[in-house]
């Protein structure tokens, strides 16, 4: 929130839900915006959705990746499942609603439950059953390694669009910024092919 020239601000990250009150937004603010003006603040994000303050700036470029761009991760998985009831022999109004209320079903029982997701995903999960058949697939190809690089990417991105170092992540090392110190010890110029010629031609100019 530098470099604005504004003296108070509030930053935040929502997401498209949001036009329908279910949407999640992620907010921090500078340190001189007094307590009766955060909870004002907090009204107003809150009346769409969700809202979530952190102290840390970072963690909106974070959020990015996750709640603000997430929503199209899903809209993508959500199209190919759609497809696939489709190619499977479903009419494409049947897919859509099996797989709505499969993704709404999935998160309100994840939200109430409280359980880690792999106890959610396992005891769907039948040895040898055509759902281990499916994640068997999935694993296989690599599908939480997609959606964690997908991930990655978007906050990267995020973290460029704002004139920020986007070399974070897994692979990936902070280039620390170059600090030249001034010497205090004269050096002589290293003896090669300059020195070399310019003492040829001292020593044509004698001749």
């Amino acid at each position: 929130m530098s470099g604005t020239g504004l003296k108070k601000i509030a930053r935040s990250m929502p997401n498209t839900p949001a036009q329908i009150g279910q949407g999640v937004t992620v907010w921090c603010c500078t340190p001189n915006i007094e307590a009766e003006e955060r909870e004002r603040i907090e009204q107003i994000l809150s009346s769409f959705g969700k809202s979530i303050f952190v102290d840390d700036e970072n963690c909106i470029d974070m959020s990015t990746s996750i709640s603000g761009s997430g929503p199209a991760y899903i809209f993508l998985l959500m199209e190919a499942m759609i497809d696939a009831g489709v190619h499977m022999g479903f009419s494409r109004s049947t897919a859509t609603t099996l797989v709505h209320h499969t993704l709404l079903g999935s998160t309100l029982y994840a939200m109430e439950s409280k359980l880690h997701p792999a106890i959610l995903r396992n005891s769907v999960t039948s040895p040898a059953g055509t759902t281990a058949s499916a994640i068997y697939e999935l694993e296989n190809g690599k599908f939480r390694t997609v959606i964690k690089d997908a991930i990655w990417a978007c906050y990267r991105r995020s973290l460029e669009m704002g004139g920020e170092d986007s070399n974070v992540g897994p692979g990936r090392m902070p280039v620390p910024p170059m600090v030249m110190s001034p010497s205090h010890h004269p050096r002589k110029a290293p003896r090669g092919e300059i020195v070399t010629e310019v003492e040829n031609v001292k020593a044509k100019d004698k001749k």
